[in-house]
């Protein structure tokens, strides 16, 4: 049934469970706009949603009416209903996420844009991640009806009929820039890739340290893209040969960039529940995880979402990708850092992780660790040799305090 306004849509609705509302650019942005400007709608609802920092910039608990969200990632837009305790987080795994929302979330609904039209289905366009958990899960669903989102060449359609409810409505999806590189991030990206050969499967994250090693890549050939998320730079290296084809779950750029990569028929798209599978990924050969990483210890234990005690990410796909790399036969895992933070007047190659900073990747997952100053191999090192490995990729200013203080953390061991 198409409506023309958000709260006929929402009638639709049942139980008191949450309600899933798509993140990426999949947000129904005509929808959080309608949140925004009737305070009673929706009143009482939970949402929940896989809401991305730098990309999903609304907060749907904003302007009263008793909503509260569950959220895997800590977003600037939720830092204050974080604050204020009217958004929850959730510890999770992008696998478990998935898993979560099919099977015991108990949604009583799901939000999200989809394309026009075509033959009787909607296509989930560039936005293939979360979403169909939600229609496994078989919750009422709204869409958002929205020519601005493209028909995926590959990826999941959905006859018009399983909808509960549509509402035609024109926005412009979500983007995202990385920005410029800087001198050490290109240096990053080019560590990185010293480390990809031809043949090798990669994976992605999403920000400067994709588009360094994507830039690091040009000329290289005989590479494949598997990932969940992927901005324009991939792009680029899909259409200048470096990679044969590309499996993902979400594409975020621009709008040229949206239709473009959603009309290449080298590109498909696919839900978390294979881009993140750990069956899926231990299948691939030579699968290359490279993902960002906030501060690493001198155990090898990575801290991926708190900054000086204050939690400002989340878990996302990074566990699941690092074992999945490590598990896949020829496979390797990198995690990628600047060697500072703070104009270079902290390290982030650290002692150990602060107590305010619960662990993201165990030291036992741990493979390569790669900064400016070089790459670190710790898969099957003695705790002495990641000691001295990470010390050595370490800011130059930073090792000798690095190395005594692991002296110290040594002798305190055995003594």
């Amino acid at each position: 049934m198409t409506v023309g306004k958000w709260a006929d849509a929402l009638s639709c609705l049942g139980g008191d469970g949450p309600v899933y509302v798509a993140g990426c650019c999949g947000e129904p942005t005509s929808f959080l706009d309608a949140l925004d400007e009737d305070p009673e709608l929706a009143r009482g609802r939970v949402f929940t949603g896989v809401w991305i920092p730098g990309v999903n910039n609304r907060d749907p608990t904003a302007g009263g009416g008793r909503r509260h969200a569950l959220a895997t990632f800590a977003t600037p837009a939720l830092s204050g209903a974080i604050a204020d305790r009217r958004a929850s987080l959730q510890p999770m795994h992008y696998s478990t996420t998935f898993d979560w929302l099919e099977q015991h979330a108990g949604l009583s609904g799901a939000v999200f844009q989809v394309s026009a039209p075509r033959d009787g289905h909607v296509s989930l366009g560039v936005a293939a991640d979360f979403t169909p958990a939600a229609v496994a899960a078989k919750a009422p669903l709204i869409g958002q009806v929205n020519p601005a989102m493209p028909f995926a060449a590959d990826g999941p359609t959905l006859p018009v009929e399983r909808f509960d409810r549509l509402i035609e409505a024109e926005t412009a999806l979500p983007e995202f820039d990385a920005g410029e590189l800087s001198d050490a991030y290109l240096a990053i990206g080019a560590n990185v890739a010293d480390l990809i050969r031809e043949g090798d499967t990669v994976q992605f994250g999403l920000g400067k340290l994709q588009d360094a090693v994507a830039k690091a890549l040009s000329g290289r050939r005989g590479l494949t893209l598997h990932g969940g998320m992927i901005s324009p730079a991939s792009l680029t290296r899909l259409e200048d040969g470096c990679f044969e084809a590309a499996t993902i779950g979400v594409a975020i750029g621009d709008a040229r960039f949206y239709d473009k990569f959603a009309s290449e028929r080298r590109v498909s798209f696919r839900p978390v529940s294979h881009t993140h599978s750990a069956a899926v990924l231990i299948s691939i050969q030579r699968l290359v995880s490279v993902n960002s990483i906030l501060e690493v210890d001198l155990f090898g234990q990575g801290n991926g979402e708190f900054v000086r005690g204050r939690q400002v990410t989340g878990h996302g796909g990074l566990l699941d990708f690092v074992r999945g790399a490590g598990a896949s036969p020829g496979g390797r895992s990198i995690l990628a850092l600047p060697a500072t933070y703070a104009g270079g007047s902290e390290s982030r190659i650290v002692p150990d992780l602060d107590a305010d900073a619960p662990v993201t990747v165990p030291r036992s997952d741990v493979d390569w660790v790669v900064t400016e100053h070089g790459a670190a191999r710790l898969r099957h090192a003695t705790i002495d040799e990641r000691a001295e490995r990470l010390v050595a990729i370490a800011a130059p200013a930073f090792r000798d305090a690095l190395w005594n203080a692991w002296e110290k953390a040594r002798a305190r061991m055995t003594g």
